[in-house]
């Protein structure tokens, strides 16, 4: 048993209250302006991207906790003002408080310099353009050390050593090395964003990680930093309280965390689940579930609409617009996503990348309507050596772009020729979707078309799956859906967890097509189900969609869509359900006509393209 010491005299002891020493009150300061340290490499290069810098270096060792050093071309530091600039709440980017109303620099707080100085061991080289020569500071453990003149290169440079040194509790709660690394390789990925006219150069462990030059364009930056292979959509417009300008990647370069996505505002880099949740929804069902887009956004919004002092680190700021911001980014996204640009290509794997140049998505041939079969093609489980030369043999070489080579399925010859002038043209399609021949099945589920000099492989399932969450969504929204009576009505009994998601969902699924009813108890009473849903087992298929829903509603999807995507989902043809050549041919047409065609409501591609210069590649005709 353990007796407390303090005594009731203890507790009315005088307490005396009186200022902390200077030197414990930088240290407080620093556990919050300096987190870990990527955040004393994003204090040290806004301070020089304020300086007026073109040239920055980002160099490290061991993850920032031996050395962290920041050399750049800036405006530089008088002598007179060096030491001044290592005082807290010292900065010469604002004055008054009304300043913190337009904000243009990126530090103002005058809080970060003294915080790193407390917590390290610190050089400070610095030089005035018009000045023959700079001033060395020494400081360590917020101490001032030593001041003295030093040749030196215009601008500033400043080596960070041993950081936590003298708090041996914050550097006991660092992460791995490869972890810090991890933040700081993002923020240094952040900082070359926000800034293309400023040359960046990141070296970690003396190793060049990238060396970006000054004045590059956004696309250059993002290929060079996100990928060269990524294929990227540009977002460009105005928009509300905001313009933006950003390069998103395709659907299918999405990842599984947010990492990939680097979002600005004023050039300043922010951390913002309002416009992650809007790039998320303008993606839509194109994202398959569990995925995250990738890509940079640059928001330029009025600065007095816009507050970053909400904390130290200044990465979190509010927005006095925050519905009409995120609605104008929605839109602006889903308009860019409406481009055949964003078709997944199918590049075999043995492919040299020199294959594929990053623009050539850009110049795809669309993907064209008004289809007609001329054989049919069936084969079962085959080899990769017989897959790959059955798509030889289904494109063979061709004259010219608009010839449409036929070839005998026994033989592999050439059998006959046909202009594509003799080709079926559905009606209503435009000029733009024309075109395009049925070649035959593979495996009965994926449907083989070839357009122009490329072959496309449909995946019937997610294209069928496509042309009925768009149908039943417009039932929805008419609120009336095609139904089937039922000869006999049934009955099913439900969990009481179903039972809870059936009474939520009953007028939306009576709106798709059924008539349900509750009929007592845990007991649901169907008599009509949707007319597309007739070849199905009605007990079976409904308990599977209200556990779609639920899942569904758990990740965020308003029931509308939810309901929409299990009917369209438990009602599409599967694999081995054998379409006829009439059926295949229209559900390519169906397909085509849809808003969003390049993936079923899970995210999943509808249609592949197989490329000519690919399969040139693949057999050496290259």
């Amino acid at each position: 048993m353990t007796i407390s010491s303090t005594t009731p005299d203890d507790k009315l002891t005088k307490r005396f209250i009186r200022p902390l020493p200077k030197n414990v009150i930088n240290k407080i300061a620093a556990g919050e302006v300096v987190e870990r340290p990527a955040s004393v490499v994003k204090e040290l290069v806004e301070n020089s991207l304020d300086a007026g810098a073109d040239k920055i270096i980002i160099a490290v060792e061991q993850s920032g906790a031996k050395l962290i050093r920041i050399v750049d071309n800036g405006c530089g530091i008088d002598e007179d003002q060096i030491e001044i600039a290592f005082s807290r709440h010292a900065t010469s980017k604002i004055a008054t408080f009304s300043d913190l109303n337009e904000l243009s620099s990126y530090g103002f707080r005058g809080e970060a310099l003294p915080a790193i100085a407390s917590v390290s061991r610190l050089r400070m080289v610095s030089r005035l353009h018009d000045s023959q020569s700079g001033t060395e500071i020494l400081i360590e453990g917020g101490v001032l050390q030593s001041k003295k003149p030093v040749a030196a290169q215009p601008g500033t440079t400043i080596d960070v050593e041993n950081l936590f040194f003298n708090t041996p509790a914050r550097r006991k709660f660092l992460r791995t090395e490869t972890t810090e690394g991890r933040y700081i390789s993002r923020l240094a990925t952040a900082l070359a964003f926000g800034r293309c006219d400023v040359g960046f150069t990141y070296l970690v462990n003396n190793k060049q990680v990238f060396a970006l030059p000054p004045n590059q364009s956004l696309e250059s930056r993002a290929r060079e930093l996100l990928g060269h292979k990524k294929r990227f959509v540009m977002v460009q417009g105005q928009q509300g309280p905001l313009s933006l300008t950003g390069y998103i990647g395709a659907p299918d370069t999405a990842q599984g965390n947010r990492n990939g996505q680097y979002i600005f505002i004023n050039n300043r880099f922010i951390q913002s689940p309002l416009i992650s949740h809007a790039l998320a929804s303008a993606y839509g069902e194109l994202l398959v579930r569990g995925t995250f887009p990738v890509g940079v956004l640059l928001l330029t919004i009025d600065p007095a609409e816009v507050d970053a002092n909400v904390h130290p680190n200044k990465t979190e700021v509010r927005l006095a617009q925050e519905r009409e911001i995120h609605d104008a980014v929605y839109r602006l996204v889903k308009g860019a996503l409406r481009t055949d640009t964003i078709v997944p290509i199918l590049t075999p794997a043995r492919m040299d990348a020199s294959a594929q140049s990053p623009g050539s998505a850009e110049a795809m041939p669309p993907f064209q309507s008004g289809v007609r079969e001329y054989h049919s093609l069936t084969m079962k489980s085959p080899t990769v050596g017989e897959s790959r030369q059955l798509v030889a043999e289904l494109m063979a070489p061709q004259k010219t772009a608009s010839e449409f080579i036929l070839v005998d399925r026994s033989t592999g010859e050439i059998v006959t020729e046909r202009k594509d002038t003799e080709a079926h043209t559905s009606p209503g399609a435009s000029d733009a979707l024309s075109r395009v021949l049925f070649i035959g099945r593979f495996a009965d589920l994926y449907l083989i078309m070839q357009a122009e000099g490329d072959l496309y492989l449909v995946d019937q399932h997610t294209a069928h799956e496509r042309v009925l969450f768009e149908e039943v969504l417009r039932s929805l929204d008419a609120q009336g859906g095609t139904s089937q009576q039922m000869l006999f009505p049934v009955q099913i009994e439900l969990s009481p967890e179903l039972i809870g998601v059936f009474h939520e969902a009953t007028e939306l699924l009576n709106q798709s097509g059924f008539q349900v009813s509750h009929f007592g108890g845990r007991m649901v009473n169907i008599e009509a189900i949707p007319l597309i849903m007739v070849k199905k087992s009605p007990e079976r298929l409904f308990t599977r969609m209200l556990d779609d829903i639920q899942s569904l509603k758990k990740t965020g999807y308003d029931m509308k869509k939810a309901v929409a995507q299990s009917v369209a989902c438990r009602s599409a043809v599967m694999r081995g359900d054998r379409l006829n050549e009439a059926e295949a041919v229209h559900l390519v047409e169906r397909l085509l006509k849809c808003e969003t065609r390049y993936c079923c409501p899970h995210g999943r591609p509808t249609f592949v393209r197989i490329t000519r210069a690919d399969l040139d590649k693949q057999f050496g005709r290259v």
